[in-house]
């Protein structure tokens, strides 16, 4: 009798853990999801926007795909002398009630020597891990780089 009742103690405390988590997880919606196409064994990056809808910040640490061999996320700087890098970053901080955007030449998640050919119209998928809302699997669509050229 004891051991019926440990086990349904522990049935509901998963259950509503579960429901904890589902709820925080849609606190965070992606928008706007897109990669730009390579070759296989080359590389590329993956461009969204996040957005969080709740009263407290989150925290992007990881991302992973089946895409390439190796994920990060980086963020673009400047070297100064008009020379521009990317660097790996080990998070970033999406603020309560506001959005990051993942964008050429800032931050973006960069898929390392790619498994398979990328071409316009393929879709793909990565996994984004956050602190407080879990993991977002999410699907972007291979397109051209926009435009850099700045209006004056």
């Amino acid at each position: 009798m004891i051991k019926k009742k440990i086990f349904v103690f522990f049935a509901l405390v998963n259950i509503i853990c579960f429901a904890q988590m589902t709820n925080h997880q849609s606190q965070i919606t992606i928008k706007e999801a897109w990669l730009r196409p390579a070759a296989v064994g080359s590389n590329t990056a993956f461009f969204f926007e996040v957005v969080n809808n709740s009263e407290k910040p989150d925290t992007l640490f990881k991302a992973e795909s089946l895409l390439s061999e190796l994920v990060e996320v980086h963020e673009t700087y400047s070297k100064g002398n008009d020379m521009m890098g990317m660097r790996r970053v080990d998070f970033v901080e999406i603020p309560s009630n506001g959005s990051v955007k993942f964008k050429p030449r800032d931050l973006h998640i960069m898929l390392l020597r790619l498994k398979t050919d990328l071409k316009i119209g393929d879709s793909g998928k990565i996994k984004l891990f956050f602190k407080r809302n879990g993991i977002k699997e999410i699907t972007g669509i291979v397109r051209d780089m926009p435009s850099m050229m700045k209006s004056k």
